[in-house]
């Protein structure tokens, strides 16, 4: 009898322990309302990519101030207003057309899910002279890296956030 009762709270403190160790802390909670929110963003496609550093290829990250340089997505438009630093393989005749500086429609886009959390958004541009491929990787916090692929240049990487559209 006594053996019995001992059996049963040690298992009553193991059941609570283990029930315990599931129990999200508060921050655990809100990191998953932000990857909660995040992953609607993407799945919605309607997000705004700020960009806060440029990464040229073979180069060194170089910070950019301000809020002035996006890529925007609204369901199937894209719209992106971003600086490009490297090496084209066409001349240039109009230098306020240096970087990605345009509107387009018609999208692929395919979101797939990463090992380590987060989301790999590949987004192709069907009818864009400009840029082939971008490919988005999108943490669970809204940090997120852009490598874009253009027809007539380097790649470029960018590095941002993810945020709601305005």
């Amino acid at each position: 009898m006594k053996a019995s009762k001992i059996a049963l709270c040690l298992g009553i403190a193991l059941c609570l322990q283990v029930f315990s160790a599931y129990a999200q802390s508060p921050r655990d909670f809100r990191d998953s309302l932000i990857a909660d929110a995040v992953k609607a963003l993407l799945v919605k496609k309607q997000f705004i990519f700020f960009v806060q550093s440029v990464v040229p290829p073979g180069g060194q990250s170089m910070p950019i101030a301000g809020e002035n340089y996006t890529l925007r997505l609204f369901g199937d438009s894209l719209q992106m207003n971003l600086p490009y630093v490297g090496r084209s393989h066409q001349a240039i005749t109009d230098y306020s057309q240096v970087g990605f500086n345009f509107r387009t429609g018609g999208l692929d886009y395919v979101i797939k899910d990463r090992k380590r959390g987060g989301w790999n958004v590949e987004i192709r541009p069907r009818n864009s002279t400009n840029v082939s491929q971008l490919m988005l990787n999108v943490l669970k916090n809204g940090s997120a890296t852009l490598h874009l692929t253009p027809r007539n240049k380097q790649p470029i990487s960018y590095q941002g956030n993810i945020a709601e559209r305005e």
